[in-house]
């Protein structure tokens, strides 16, 4: 049985200049357990776990991987940490060819990964990156949306309209606006399951289109507060929102995650089998 259906997001990791640093940070605030992977050829890279069960990971950041080129006015801000989030694919080739024939970037065209998976990285037409992942022996993390655990994901763009277009014609998504509270919130589906949501670029101090992750919490206070200790700091104080009370946080190195006490009844991640 396949727990993540095709365009559902599945994985998540982080690309830091300093894995030990990350790892220390994400461990200390989430109560995770990490673990470096030991084959030689992972370069170190590091899983997250909660409770037994695997949710994230980090990774040195790789000089020749475009989706973390310099940004700001002049290029030279340097590579910017950043979270990736991953969907499910059944064909990372055939969702290579369809990422071009939409106008997006193939920014790594789909790579065997020590038989755990096949991954590729894209850009959409505004650059939020993203990957996608095949499942070998992998299927992706083992719980979302749970405390600890990844519990949302969203796209961070200026330009919405195109967005829809572009990820129904590759992922295989719809788009629909949900509205709780005076707030309208366009949410991704697979079929009539909600996968994601959409953010305004600018709602934070990011300067480019991504894909963000929010983790879900029980405590946003108190988790804000302890971000800070360990040496990260706020972007946006902790609020209520229609989707839970929620704070944007930037780690150590700057990369940017918010943590949410996700309210009932309003969209999360959840596995999807088919």
């Amino acid at each position: 049985m396949t727990r993540f259906a095709p365009g559902t997001p599945a994985w998540f990791d982080l690309g830091s200049p300093d894995v030990r640093v990350s790892a220390d940070f994400y461990s200390r605030l989430f109560d995770w357990t990490a673990t470096v992977v030991t084959d030689p050829g992972a370069g170190g890279y590091t899983t997250f776990s909660s409770g037994g069960k695997l949710v994230a990971a980090v990774a040195e950041h790789q000089i020749d991987t475009p989706y973390h080129r310099p940004y700001g006015p002049d290029q030279q801000e340097g590579m910017p940490a950043i979270w990736t989030v991953y969907f499910a694919t059944d064909d990372a080739e055939a969702l290579t060819k369809r990422v071009g024939t939409a106008g997006g970037e193939v920014i790594m065209t789909s790579m065997e990964v020590f038989g755990l998976g096949t991954m590729a990285v894209f850009a959409d037409p505004a650059g939020a990156a993203f990957a996608v992942w095949q499942k070998g022996t992998m299927e992706g993390a083992e719980v979302t949306g749970a405390p600890g655990s990844v519990g949302w994901v969203e796209l961070v763009t200026a330009d919405i309209p195109g967005s829809r277009s572009f990820y129904s014609a590759t992922l295989g998504m719809g788009a629909r606006d949900i509205s709780r509270d005076g707030v309208t919130d366009p949410v991704w589906e697979i079929g009539s399951a909600p996968v994601a949501g959409t953010r305004k670029l600018g709602a934070t101090g990011a300067v480019r289109p991504h894909w963000a992750v929010s983790f879900a919490v029980r405590d946003c206070d108190g988790t804000a507060r302890r971000a800070v200790e360990f040496g990260g700091s706020i972007e946006n104080a902790p609020s209520d929102t229609p989707r839970g009370r929620r704070a944007d946080l930037l780690d150590p190195h700057g990369a940017g995650f918010s943590v949410v006490e996700l309210a009932d009844g309003f969209p999360q991640l959840t596995e999807r089998s088919s």
